[in-house]
């Protein structure tokens, strides 16, 4: 993968997350040059994701050697990497927020049918709540790659100075530093 820069937004050469370039520590106002991996990454040494995804594409089983199924089976037998509790409460706060307004219900079809045309996975708070009270989350993660989806959709869709791209932003940069404040590693 390409280092790519969309608007104001940095891809991880790792793990290909996107990150506001204002939104980083310290924030950067002009993207670097070649490759960059984000803070998480670097400490981490996290593998290229399009390694992962090509391996465990050819081989049905992961790159821990266990079957899919064998994953999911230990996913729910470590209640420790799930605490419903504090991701209702983070919920709880996302719906709260003064910038969660366009985040609230899903994309109206009939108000917005060609959002329905770019956007293949939608995502909304009101769709993650009822994840979380019908226990679909198997992992705080799992909770985490479902908000990410919900701001990775506004930055696909509306333009950065748009009032929905400020809200995505805005909400974006709290939820990352609420997240991380939340699920200390």
């Amino acid at each position: 993968y390409q280092r790519r820069v969309r608007g104001k937004q940095l891809a991880c050469t790792r793990c290909m997350k996107n990150y506001h370039l204002t939104c980083l520590n310290p924030p950067l106002y002009k993207p670097p040059r070649g490759d960059w991996t984000c803070h998480q990454c670097t400490n981490s040494g996290t593998t290229n994701r399009a390694n992962q995804v090509s391996s465990t594409s050819r081989n049905p089983k992961n790159r821990t050697g266990r079957s899919r199924k064998e994953v999911v089976d230990m996913r729910q037998r470590r209640p420790s990497t799930y605490n419903h509790d504090l991701c209702a409460s983070l919920l709880d706060e996302l719906k709260n927020h003064d910038c969660a307004w366009p985040f609230l219900s899903p994309v109206d079809r009939h108000q917005f049918p060609e959002y329905y045309k770019y956007i293949k996975h939608p995502m909304d708070f009101e769709t993650c709540t009822r994840k979380l009270e019908g226990n679909k989350y198997a992992t705080n993660e799992d909770l985490l790659r479902d908000v990410r989806l919900i701001f990775n959709n506004c930055h696909k869709f509306n333009e950065d100075e748009s009032e929905v791209g400020q809200a995505g932003l805005a909400l974006s940069c709290y939820f990352e530093k609420r997240y991380s404040e939340t699920f200390r590693r």
